[in-house]
């Protein structure tokens, strides 16, 4: 049986962004809109309907919003008061998205890397990459005649998957390694706003989501605000950056 084609940079991303987008509906379903709790004349109609008993329709409530009934039964273990904050959702689907768009990078330059080292086309950056003694000797021993495939493997894809990142800096270095030149400025060209529009973007969506990652998004004595709204604008900030890096490194015979 034949191995599944792996998936293109782009294609792993949008399935990888499903999720955040995802998260982010069940945020918005989930988040109770009604203050008060279940009256007694909808606990009795729907009592019946479930098949409640008379002295159980008493524990009956229920969550409302515009896309959702949810009903919790007598016993539930999850009550109304439980889904008043989605921002721990919004907090992962940020996180998640940053994520997608990390791997995307790494993909993306691993997919440029062969090319450049078979042709003799590496870059000035992509030169620059140190090879430590140890993976010189397994690629002396194991690799033979595919010693460009060893430099790929064993130093290139290592340094590429621990470095890539949201971060501007990184962004920038990822695509440098690829001969992408003054990123920022082609990005910006690209997603056709003001200079250094992206590079203030990135910053500010990976200096939120290390908030999130290593603080818990603390703020004082609390949680930082976050909505369904600045959150759908992250998502898609994000998926324009990389709708803008797929057309910088697309193909030239593409």
């Amino acid at each position: 049986m034949a191995g599944k084609t792996k998936p293109s940079p782009l294609a792993a991303f949008e399935a990888n962004m499903a999720d955040a987008h995802q998260l982010v509906r069940i945020a918005a379903c989930l988040t109770n809109q009604r203050t008060q709790r279940m009256r007694a004349e909808p606990r009795e109609r729907i009592g019946a309907a479930l098949g409640v008993g008379k002295r159980q329709r008493d524990q009956l409530d229920w969550l409302i919003n515009e896309d959702v009934w949810l009903i919790f039964r007598p016993g539930s273990g999850v009550q109304r008061h439980d889904f008043v904050d989605h921002r721990p959702l919004l907090r992962q689907a940020l996180v998640a998205a940053c994520a997608a768009t990390e791997t995307y990078i790494a993909d993306k330059v691993m997919e440029r890397v062969g090319p450049l080292l078979y042709d003799g086309t590496a870059t000035p950056r992509l030169r620059k990459l140190t090879l430590d003694l140890d993976s010189w000797m397994e690629i002396d021993q194991r690799y033979l005649s595919k010693k460009r495939w060893g430099l790929r493997t064993l130093v290139v894809e290592p340094y590429v998957r621990e470095n890539a990142s949201t971060a501007p800096n990184k962004v920038g270095e990822m695509l440098s390694l690829i001969g992408v030149d003054k990123p920022f400025k082609q990005l910006d060209r690209q997603r056709k706003v003001k200079g250094r529009e992206t590079e203030v973007l990135l910053d500010r969506i990976t200096e939120r989501r290390n908030h999130i990652a290593h603080t818990g998004d603390r703020q004082g004595r609390g949680r930082a605000q976050l909505s369904i709204d600045e959150v759908n604008t992250d998502l898609a900030a994000l998926e324009s950056v990389v709708a803008a890096i797929e057309e910088l490194v697309k193909p030239s015979d593409s």
